[in-house]
């Protein structure tokens, strides 16, 4: 497999093989596969595990029915949470 680089993205993994933090390009880029893999599985692992918790929700009788009234209110908090300057959760914003 042959990978083209934009020159911005060509230095820095020169810049990173010549300062030691790898021995040469291919470990780098190894490193950040491996450390993009693991991220997507931590992310999965947390989808699933809330999935868990809905469901043990929706069984046990607890949960709240989806309303106009409860969309209107998401939104009202994520509207003040941002002007607030929070940042939105990672889980559920690409």
């Amino acid at each position: 497999m042959n990978v083209i680089f934009p020159p911005v993205d060509e230095s820095y993994i020169k810049a990173k093989v010549e300062d030691g933090f790898y021995t040469n390009a291919t470990e780098l880029v190894r490193d950040a596969v491996r450390r993009l893999r693991e991220h997507d599985d931590a992310k999965y692992t947390r989808l699933m595990s809330a999935i868990e918790v809905g469901e043990a929700a929706a069984r046990e009788g607890r949960g709240e029915a989806y309303t106009l009234e409860l969309f209107n209110q998401m939104m009202l908090d994520a509207t003040q949470h941002a002007a607030q300057g929070g940042k939105p959760n990672s889980d559920v914003c690409p």
